[in-house]
């Protein structure tokens, strides 16, 4: 029978995304990372330039998951491909199980796979249609109807699935006609599990009834794809500019738009802030609560692992933290010079003419100590009066939930001042060769395009 699947398939890809360094295979033995890493194999052969190597993810879901890892690791060893393997531990406590594994599957692609690196991953035509029905079941909009993309990024990742338009049907056939090995996991056959049940007994009857599926639900998939992004291009404009990875979003963009216009924006900052999106009701609490709350309050909305909170005139996206696990440490200047030092989720970074210098000389004059804020602090910047710490803080504009955690450094029994924001009178250089510029760079999300 004759197959679309062909190792031209890979070279169509590449062709889209220049300078890549490295081509990373997700290979879990199955059969359809197995028939990606053959193509990858036979495209290599006539375009040997770009390395290759694949990468195996051993979930410790299986009794015969260390077995699996060995047969990817012969797979390779016969083919002359590279092979990595990492041991990932699954969160199973969580309400789902599927998205603890791809969580944890997705922390080691980005262990493995570098900036210039491209992920090829083996989803077909069958996982993209499997996809859109579990987010139509969930209610999803345009961004989660759209599926997912022959290329896209995930928190960093460039992502490519050349199979995306293959159905799984024509991978069974190129893997008898080259005869080849792969797993079958039994994880698979169980219908808890509702990509399963979908895959099993809800869509093989939609099939029979309408033959074309696969096809035609791509086809909604793509334009669902094509609405979002049009969304994103409203949003762009909805947000003058002022919508931006890392930054807080003003408030007075959504009180001036339509609500189904401010909630566009909305979902659009929120992923650009690298956070999973809340809820259709949590999104119209930040619009009836948070949008219109008084300056001088401090409204906030949690969900998942993420929360919104409101100061002054703008919206921040943070994550959710832990306590402090330190709240006093001694440390040696060499320390604070190097590359990052750890300090309340964040990082104390030093970086020439960039947060605020201290003199190397006078830091010397007594033992370094980091700590975290007691209350009743007092400090005098140069040239100005004496005054509370809170008093600093809040004309620093320091939002109320860093200022908790923002380091203050002590020379001895002096406090020397806040990297990043203040130093005391008598700890500032007096030569430019004397000034060790310190920082603190507060715990921030990962910016993302979605996948």
């Amino acid at each position: 029978m004759p197959t679309s699947v062909h190792p031209d398939l890979i070279e169509t890809l590449l062709a889209t995304v220049p300078g890549v360094s490295r081509v990373v295979i997700g290979f879990s033995g199955g059969l359809d990372s197995t028939v990606l890493l053959h193509l990858v194999r036979e495209w290599q052969r006539q375009q040997p330039g770009i390395p290759v190597i694949a990468l195996h993810v051993n979930h410790q879901l299986q009794s015969a998951a260390d077995d699996w890892q060995q047969h990817c690791a012969h797979v390779c060893r016969d083919w002359q491909i590279p092979f990595s393997a990492e041991t990932v531990a699954v969160d199973q406590s969580q309400a789902s199980l599927e998205q603890s594994a791809r969580a944890a599957r997705y922390g080691a692609f980005r262990r493995h796979v570098g900036a210039d690196d491209l992920l090829l991953l083996a989803h077909h035509r069958d996982d993209q249609v499997e996809t859109l029905f579990q987010r139509l079941l969930r209610g999803s909009g345009p961004l989660g109807l759209g599926g997912m993309g022959v290329l896209s990024r995930n928190e960093g990742l460039l992502i490519g699935r050349p199979l995306l338009e293959q159905d799984r049907v024509l991978l069974e056939d190129y893997a008898r006609q080259h005869r080849l090995r792969w797993i079958d996991d039994p994880s698979n056959q169980d219908q808890v599990f509702e990509r399963n049940f979908l895959r099993q007994e809800a869509l093989p009857r939609l099939r029979s009834r309408w033959p074309q599926l696969n096809q035609t639900v791509s086809r909604s998939a793509r334009l669902s794809r094509e609405a979002a992004e049009l969304l994103d291009d409203l949003a762009e404009l909805d947000g003058a500019g002022q919508c931006q990875p890392g930054e807080p979003l003003p408030v007075q963009l959504l009180a001036g738009l339509p609500q189904r216009r401010a909630r566009n924006l909305l979902r659009y900052w929120i992923r650009l802030q690298g956070a999973s999106l809340p809820s259709e009701a949590q999104l119209q609490r930040v619009l009836d609560d948070l949008v219109p709350a008084a300056d001088d309050a401090q409204p906030e909305l949690h969900w998942g692992a993420h929360c919104l909170r409101r100061f002054r005139h703008a919206l921040y996206c943070l994550p959710l933290l832990p306590a402090p696990d330190v709240v006093e440490l001694t440390v040696r200047q060499d320390q604070l010079a190097a590359e990052g030092l750890p300090w309340a989720g964040g990082r104390i970074v030093h970086m020439p003419l960039h947060g605020v210098a201290f003199s190397r000389t006078r830091l010397q004059q007594g033992p370094l100590v980091l700590r975290l804020r007691q209350g009743g602090e007092r400090l005098k910047p140069m040239g100005r009066a004496t005054n509370s710490l809170k008093h600093w803080l809040q004309a620093c504009e320091v939002p109320p939930w860093w200022r908790e955690r923002w380091p203050l450094l002590y020379c001895g029994d002096e406090l020397a001042g806040l990297p990043g924001l203040l130093v005391s009178q008598g700890f500032e250089p007096v030569e430019p060769a004397d000034a060790l510029w310190l920082d603190w760079q507060p715990p921030a999300l990962k910016s993302s395009a979605g996948s």
